[in-house]
């Protein structure tokens, strides 16, 4: 990828996707405006070392003039100022026109250091900027270089589970179904698969809010339950889900035939080798016993 695909620009309307790809690869945030002088001496600084960590972070700008409601929501005082936001949180800050030295320091915290890296990308390389593309919602991009990639070895599953992945994020649930078939590896397609499910159950909904609301009413409203929890899953919530599933579970495993109990095990595929599986799973027997 160039390095223009690892810069964004940021605005009220899209910073909560910014927060969002934080959680997939760090985002320093820089805060600038024309008439700045330091910002201006600042910005070839920055560009340099997106250059050189070649996607380990992206630079996302914030143009202080046209977003003044953001600067004072992020806590900005005096520009330049940058923020690197890992996870969805603040890793660390810094104010005033720094030097590369300074500023590879806050990186280094969350990244380590660029020097050394091989100049051939290897394996992990190509998944890690597939990662970064999805952040990025360079979506087209990472299906085209995926597509490439099985081209050449059809035979490795990553390649197609994670070709899925990047459909289900476009929303072409059927063209991801259809890679999946093609994966013969149950175990591998599982997180997969069971994503993919909860996209398919959810799809008859458009709000979560509505069903926060009937759960809130009713507390016998399993249909509300069962699909709140779907979208949990699908936002990232997977523990407050399955709390929702175990309700379910506990009130009326009539549901669906079941289905709570068959969600949860899909959400036990989706965390495979995640140390609360392992706490759900006991409340899924006790329950059941």
């Amino acid at each position: 990828m160039s390095d223009a695909n690892y810069v964004v620009e940021v605005n009220e309307t899209n910073i909560n996707d910014i927060v969002q790809m934080s959680a997939r690869v760090p985002v320093l945030l820089d805060f600038w405006a024309d008439w700045c002088e330091p910002c201006k001496a600042l910005a070839p600084v920055l560009d340099a070392l997106v250059t050189k960590y070649q996607g380990k972070f992206i630079l996302a700008k914030v143009d202080t003039e046209a977003n003044p409601g953001l600067c004072q929501q992020l806590g900005v005082r005096s520009i330049p100022a940058l923020k690197l936001i890992v996870q969805g949180q603040l890793a660390g800050e810094l104010n005033g026109a720094q030097p590369a030295s300074e500023i590879e320091k806050l990186l280094q915290t969350v990244l380590g250091d660029a020097e050394g890296e091989p100049e051939q990308p290897d394996e992990n390389d190509f998944f890690a900027q597939i990662e970064r593309a999805r952040g990025m919602g360079a979506y087209d991009q990472a299906i085209d270089a995926l597509q490439s990639a099985i081209a050449e070895d059809s035979k490795e599953i990553k390649y197609q589970t994670l070709l899925s992945e990047v459909l289900m994020d476009v929303e072409r649930l059927e063209d991801a179904q259809q890679v999946l078939d093609n994966v013969t590896d149950e175990k591998a397609k599982a997180p997969a698969l069971a994503r993919l499910f909860f996209l398919q159950e959810f799809l008859c909904f458009d709000s979560a809010e509505s069903l926060q609301f009937r759960v809130a009413q009713d507390a016998n409203d399993m249909e509300a339950r069962y699909y709140l929890a779907c979208n949990c899953v699908l936002a990232g919530e997977a523990e407050a889900a399955m709390e929702l599933l175990l309700e379910i579970v506990q009130k009326d495993r009539s549901y669906k035939d079941d289905g709570a109990r068959l969600a949860l095990l899909k959400i036990f595929d989706m965390l495979e080798g995640k140390s609360v599986v392992a706490k759900y799973r006991r409340r899924l027997f006790a329950n059941l016993h």
